[in-house]
């Protein structure tokens, strides 16, 4: 007979109450022996939903400090701060495990996790807080343990890709299509956190310090969202054989650790240009695994309640061992304007003479070299315009900004220029 794992349950939201409904649903007290004995929740609950006289039910998370009577604490309330942070803190302290959603709490707060669990027996998941359905986490624990990561990088954020998949697929504005995200529960009321790259990077920090055995530091990491994509430029890059995704992309080249987090151009035939709506896609490049590519759900009740569930069981049914302590790798962090790659660009000009050899000129003063062209006649209200669409070979970042900056204050250029990088992942 197993021996009972008894949890403790901080947080009914949309996925704490997938959680309860999972675990009455598929009797996982019955087939894996784990009993709730605590509940802490705003929320009332309906005593009579889990069928069970003996869970103590909390309306302030706070008094499970005072409470002791649990193997796991399974934290759904999130934020990097206050509550949550205090009594996951205070767990780890007690010697009890933890099961967290938390990708804030978690990247923010990694090193000091990392510390607090490092030779002891308890430790702290979090497979629920990176992409949701995708069990990301046990594949880099458990499944590649065996192989060296190169690189990581994928769609991170469901809002976003659902954002930039209808605004192409319907050829309707950004905000437009953000209203209807909201409308859908998919965005909130303020969608800063997803569209702003905030959400990604949160979830690349955790993917980059697992991977790589760093500290990965949030304040480190290069963010710029999809708030300024427009739609104009989503259907040049569709005509020239791109999508535009919102990407993290994490990696150490000669112990410089790559992470940054931008919307990019990735070239259609590419697996995680095909990921679109709310989905998320990641892929793992490894020495002898190659190319492992990973899709699912990112987000909502049910995915991150299966990923929540699934840490529960494991530490149910595992034997736990001590962990050694590994030397944690120290790297440098790799500025943006280090980064060497292509360029989409779209030039807004005067329609005259000289405009392109005046944008080339400027190109080879820079070691810039375009790879091909598009030119749109353009009408406005004071002039006759040019649209200029410009693909790049690699070139280094900080050229390609010298170059633009001239460029912009060419006198032909009548609007600043729109600029999105090309990942190539050959």
């Amino acid at each position: 007979m197993l021996k009972k794992t008894k949890i403790a349950i901080a947080g009914v939201g949309t996925v704490g109450s997938g959680v309860i409904k999972l675990f009455k649903k598929n009797s996982i007290q019955k087939n894996f022996g784990i009993e709730i004995t605590a509940i802490a929740s705003r929320r009332k609950i309906k005593k009579s939903d889990l069928g069970s006289n003996g869970i103590n039910y909390f309306n302030d998370a706070k008094k499970l400090i005072d409470f002791n009577n649990y193997d796991i604490l399974v934290e759904l309330i999130g934020g990097d701060e206050g509550i949550s942070k205090t009594i996951v803190f205070d767990a780890l302290k007690k010697g009890k495990n933890v099961v967290t959603a938390n990708k804030a709490l978690v990247s923010k707060h990694w090193r000091k996790l990392n510390e607090m669990t490092q030779g002891k027996r308890n430790e702290i998941k979090y497979e629920a807080a990176v992409a949701g359905g995708i069990p990301i986490i046990k594949v880099l624990n458990d499944f590649l343990i065996s192989n060296k990561i190169k690189k990581i990088y994928g769609i991170l954020n469901g809002t976003s890709n659902f954002i930039l998949t209808n605004m192409l697929n319907t050829n309707s504005k950004f905000e437009k299509i953000l209203e209807k995200a909201q409308e859908l529960g998919y965005a909130e009321a303020d969608p800063s956190f997803d569209i702003d790259g905030v959400d990604t990077s949160h979830k690349l920090a955790i993917l980059s310090s697992l991977a790589f055995n760093v500290n990965c530091d949030l304040k480190s990491i290069y963010v710029d969202g999809i708030r300024n994509i427009e739609l104009t430029d989503l259907l040049y890059a569709n005509e020239l054989g791109y999508k535009v995704k919102l990407l993290g992309i994490t990696q150490i080249r000669k112990k410089n650790l790559i992470n940054f987090v931008y919307p990019c151009l990735v070239d259609h035939n590419e697996l995680i240009s095909k990921v679109d709506g709310v989905f998320n896609g990641i892929v793992v490049e490894s020495d002898f695994c190659k190319k492992s590519f990973f899709q699912g759900e990112g987000a909502g009740s049910q995915p991150t309640a299966t990923s929540v569930l699934s840490d529960i069981i494991d530490f149910s049914i595992k034997e736990r061992k001590e962990k050694s302590k590994s030397k944690i790798n120290i790297v440098k962090n790799t500025n943006i304007l280090d980064r060497s790659g292509s360029f989409y660009l779209r030039f807004s000009t005067v329609d005259q003479p000289g405009v392109i050899s005046g944008i080339t000129n400027e190109f080879k003063k820079n070691n810039i070299s375009m790879k091909s062209m598009l030119q749109k006649d353009g009408i406005s209200k004071e002039k006759k315009c040019a649209t200029i669409v410009v693909t790049t070979h690699n070139c280094n970042e900080k050229d390609m900004m010298k170059a633009l900056k001239r460029i912009n204050n060419l006198n032909f250029v009548v609007k600043k220029t729109t600029f999105i990088r090309i990942e190539n992942f050959k």
